[in-house]
């Protein structure tokens, strides 16, 4: 506040300087000047009449002459004084107005109401960095779950459009450069409330920078960046960072699993992919993707994530780009981008199964596409969308999967934030093989009817589950079977994925096993009810009857029969 006051004192000085100099003076003027009363005696004006008589000349005029009438060389005096301070007082409301238009204090202005609302936080909140295409996805998403979010960016037409939205937590935002790390502290983020720092920007060296600021103004808080460039990705790790997305790698590791683990790659899908949707086709999403030849047009980090992954999985890959050279292709490259017919029937694409068009510019991969479809209309084709806006460009051209890195890294985010055991399970469903894996789908399909899940989390504390948490403390065993299916109750019903246990992940739990206070559990069911859990976790009549089958309806009689239950055990 101190500074905006000096900032405002320093533009208006000269105008203020002015404004007391033409009054001091036509204050000394009427005093010195002699006037003539009604019985024609001299009188001088005193100080304080002048100034009373100077201060509504200056602003209103018209009031009258006081306390008689002035004489022509007073009136003379008056006039000259009028406009002098009209137009100093002209010339001051213009110094005005410049300086509320003026950058530098519109600046200091906004930086003062970011840390006013700061310090108002009294939720839990993360920290934005970057707000594009990525940036702006995370955000929303985050302001749809009730999260508040704080959002810094560079570029004021970013911040600007923020408010041209409607967020259900509208977001505080800042014009500023993230890599200074007294923005970072300007932010909050030294604040109990501050859970996390995303970097997301287009930059991985600016995304390495905010991760340093971070982890060195407060190792407390999560960190999660997005990295392109794997470099930079050994550098982030180096310092602590929790989270590193890269949405090329992680695509590629969805593509080899929809090829290896078809079934494995729907389940995880139906749990990560809920904040914005990912464009695939239902059949490929079900049937997987075929294991005989690809064709990969471009070589950029895209394209080299993919042959690093998929080239032992498949029959052969090809590769087409326009300077083998500079992207170190390998030796059987084709040269070309891929558009022309010419260059895809020398890379044999009558025989080829699945074609990427993989590389930096949407017009090109868009025309591969289209190209490829000519050619063998049957092939199945995957496209990376570079930009956002282009999606429905690539929903038009008959592409069975569409990667689109913004929500990529989107997706990855906020299911590292708001659903965390889902991000173990996905991490550790790896592991189960082909009879598991069907077996699980199974389930699933049986209890939500062939309908896409959704996932729920239960902690077992006295602050999320004080009911439940009483009843185990009470000698009473519950196992997950119990908690998560019974025959008596038609609906609700859900399947157990992971149970967290002292910091050790287990991906499907036993029904059998036994449920200790502290315990976290994943379970999915079908959407839009309640599920079995979320009704036992706080009612301990439903648990009662449940677990210990107790039939009675008086509750007198509940409180006798559950307290002869504990004294037998």
């Amino acid at each position: 506040m101190a500074n905006i006051f000096f900032l405002v004192l320093r533009r208006i000085r000269l105008p203020l300087i002015l404004l007391i100099t033409v009054y001091s003076v036509a204050t000394i003027g009427m005093t010195l000047i002699p006037g003539v009363t009604p019985d024609g005696e001299t009188w001088h004006m005193g100080f304080f009449h002048a100034f009373y008589f100077v201060s509504f000349m200056g602003t209103t005029i018209g009031f009258g002459e006081i306390p008689y009438e002035f004489t022509d060389m007073q009136r003379s005096w008056v006039l000259l004084c009028i406009y002098t301070s009209v137009i100093s007082w002209l010339y001051g409301i213009g110094s005005l107005l410049r300086l509320v238009q003026d950058e530098t204090f519109l600046h200091a202005v906004s930086r003062r109401n970011f840390q006013y609302s700061i310090t108002k936080i009294d939720t839990p909140f993360y920290i934005i960095c970057g707000y594009g295409e990525t940036g702006e996805m995370i955000n929303r998403g985050l302001c749809n779950l009730g999260i508040q979010t704080v959002v810094i960016d560079l570029e004021s037409e970013r911040i600007s459009s923020l408010e041209l939205d409607n967020f259900l937590t509208p977001p505080i935002a800042l014009t500023a450069d993230i890599t200074d790390p007294n923005n970072l502290i300007y932010a909050g983020i030294n604040r109990p409330q501050c859970k996390g720092v995303i970097a997301v920007t287009n930059n991985d060296h600016t995304n390495l920078k905010v991760a340093v600021a971070s982890k060195l103004v407060n190792a407390r808080v999560k960190v999660i960046n997005r990295s392109e460039i794997e470099d930079e990705a050994k550098n982030m790790a180096s310092f602590g960072t929790d989270v590193i997305i890269n949405p090329y790698l992680t695509f590629a590791h969805r593509l080899k699993q929809l090829t290896t683990k078809p079934k494995l790659y729907r389940i995880q899908n139906w749990f990560i992919n809920q904040y914005s949707a990912e464009t695939i086709s239902e059949e490929l999403e079900e049937q997987g993707l075929p294991k005989g030849r690809w064709i990969i047009c471009g070589y950029g980090r895209l394209g080299k994530a993919i042959l690093e992954l998929l080239n032992e999985h498949v029959e052969s890959i090809t590769i087409i780009t326009p300077d083998p050279i500079a992207s170190r292709a390998p030796d059987n490259t084709i040269v070309g981008r891929g558009t022309e017919a010419e260059t895809l029937q020398e890379a044999g694409i009558e025989n080829a199964e699945v074609i990427i068009a993989a590389s930096d510019d949407d017009a090109n991969n868009l025309s591969t596409v289209m190209t490829a479809k000519q050619l063998k209309p049957d092939i199945t084709c995957i496209a990376r969308a570079n930009k956002e806006a282009n999606n429905l460009l690539f929903s038009h051209a008959d592409c069975q999967y569409v990667m689109r890195s913004s929500s990529v890294v989107a997706n990855e985010a906020l299911t590292t934030i708001s659903r965390p055991l889902v991000t173990k399970f996905i991490k550790f469903s790896s592991s189960l093989t082909e009879e598991e894996t069907t077996e699980l789908a199974n389930k699933i399909n049986a209890v939500t009817g062939d309908k896409e899940p959704v996932t729920w989390r239960l902690i077992l504390d006295a602050k999320h589950s004080p009911e439940l948490v009483d009843f185990i403390k009470g000698a009473q065993a519950i196992t997950i079977g119990q908690l998560t299916h019974n025959t008596r109750v038609s609906r609700g019903n859900c399947i157990p994925l992971l149970l967290l246990r002292n910091g050790v992940s287990r991906v499907m739990p036993s029904d059998d096993e036994t449920l200790r206070v502290g315990d976290q559990l994943l379970v999915c069911g079908p959407r839009g009810i309640p599920l079995l859990p979320q009704h036992l976790q706080n009612n301990i009549e439903l648990l009662d009857t449940l677990v210990n089958n107790n039939t009675k309806y008086i509750p007198l009689l509940r409180w006798f029969n559950r307290r002869r239950n504990h004294s037998k055990n």
